[in-house]
């Protein structure tokens, strides 16, 4: 079975996000790019058995397989034995080279054996909506949205995990990921991790290459930006819903991190 499907884009190309194609392949067949895609990729496996190669480097893909791709990225991929069973979708936006770098993507990701419910969750959303003529378009835009951060949970947060359990800094960025809108303190932070608070601030700095609550900052302001896109929603409710309980000081850090206030960035994206 294979069925793709490549949605017309017109004004969903002013959206953050858009969906430039999803589908199911059923036998994959061989793929070779020697300049990459022009869209970002995820696609994982269902079924079957097949090879990823990246450069020099060849994975194995098998169910609980997924694989991450930025535009450019020139790869190959086929089936081991014939039959292999992928999900995948492609997607764009002009402001998502800078989300996906504030996110912590880099050029591309691996992982095998990754618990993959929430994927094919979002993907099936995905292919429904992407059939939906009316309202299609912005629908799938949030739920692009929301399966990037589900792939981040497993390839960009997780994938620094160790068999026995992984880093301490683990623990504290999946948790802000999820409790971003809530009061976080640093003190909490390394609560959860279970080591004093100079340690995990050492630990987390040399695992993330930042601090904490700068961590914690851009994660809000990331979520800020599509929210001022997306929708109609004032500075003060995007302020309360990212964390900020003064929308005085969520301005502070908003022209902190991109150079112009809340209203200014709305603004300037939709002319």
């Amino acid at each position: 079975m294979y069925s793709a499907v490549y949605p017309v884009l017109a004004a969903q190309t002013r959206l953050p996000f858009y969906l430039s194609g999803i589908g199911i392949s059923d036998p994959e067949y061989h793929v070779c790019r020697e300049k990459g895609l022009v869209s970002y990729q995820v696609l994982y496996t269902r079924s079957g058995r097949g090879v990823l190669r990246v450069g020099q480097r060849e994975f194995p893909q098998e169910p609980g397989s997924i694989f991450f791709l930025s535009p450019g990225v020139p790869h190959e991929y086929f089936p081991e034995d014939g039959m292999w069973e992928t999900a995948w979708a492609v997607f764009r936006g002009a402001q998502l080279p800078e989300i996906m770098g504030s996110l912590g993507f880099g050029s591309w990701h691996e992982k095998s054996g990754a618990e993959l419910s929430g994927c094919e969750r979002i993907f099936s959303q995905l292919m429904s909506a992407v059939n939906d003529p009316v309202s299609g378009g912005e629908r799938c835009s949030m739920l692009v949205y929301e399966y990037i951060l589900e792939v981040r949970s497993l390839l960009v947060t997780g994938g620094s995990r160790s068999k026995n359990g992984g880093s301490p800094a683990d623990s504290a960025i999946e948790y802000m990921d999820r409790e971003f809108s809530r009061d976080i303190t640093l003190e909490e932070l390394a609560g959860l991790s279970g080591i004093t608070l100079q340690h995990f601030c050492r630990v987390f700095r040399a695992q993330t290459g930042m601090r904490p609550m700068e961590y914690l900052a851009r994660r809000r302001i990331a979520e800020a930006k599509r929210l001022l896109l997306t929708t109609e929603r004032s500075v003060s409710e995007i302020a309360e819903l990212t964390g900020y309980a003064s929308p005085t000081y969520f301005g502070v850090v908003f022209r902190r991190c991109e150079g112009i206030s809340p209203s200014e960035y709305r603004m300037s994206k939709a002319l």
